[in-house]
């Protein structure tokens, strides 16, 4: 279990992302992004990469030849797990550096956590225990996710046995589920 099922332990629904943003909305916690344009903007842009980054994992990740969901299986596609994630990882290492760029601050607008946060945690550390490889010298964001696993409710949460890392990324199906 992940973010997603400590929110649900604790009657939050944020499976996607309008129900994370509801939360912070009425929990008053730095407001939905914070008060300006500037990082309304900021939080946008920051979500969007992270969920195009969480996308292309999922495709690394997936063999859509293998028959399960809607399509068929093919004789005609191979899938080549380990080339993707070659080509993927590549795409992360040039990521992972501008992440750390812009985590000068206690969290992404600042002192407090919003939004955009939970997501930004969440997903590098999927890609962390994916590439771990990528994420060398990039101490800001190892700080920030130090920083954000020491949360009040969440440092609880990382310590205690409901957390198991690594088995919430990707179902069993997939190439790469999480467990190395």
């Amino acid at each position: 279990p992940g973010l997603k099922e400590w929110f649900r332990s604790s009657g939050i629904n944020a499976e996607y992302g309008p129900g994370l943003k509801e939360w912070f909305r009425s929990s008053g916690i730095n407001a939905e992004y914070g008060d300006e344009p500037a990082d309304i903007l900021h939080c946008e842009i920051v979500e969007q990469e992270l969920y195009d980054l969480r996308n292309k994992m999922s495709s690394v990740c997936y063999n859509p030849y293998s028959g399960f969901g809607p399509f068929p299986g093919s004789e005609i596609g191979k899938f080549d797990h380990e080339f993707l994630k070659g080509r993927f990882a590549k795409r992360v290492a040039e990521r992972i550096p501008k992440f750390d760029k812009i985590l000068t601050k206690q969290f992404v607008l600042g002192d407090k956590p919003c939004y955009v946060d939970f997501l930004m945690y969440e997903i590098l550390d999927q890609l962390r225990t994916f590439l771990p490889s990528t994420f060398e010298g990039c101490e800001n964001v190892a700080a920030y996710m130090g920083r954000f696993m020491e949360l009040p409710g969440l440092k609880e949460w990382f310590s205690s046995d409901d957390y198991k890392k690594g088995n919430y990324i990707n179902a069993p199906m997939a190439e790469w589920h999480g467990k190395n």
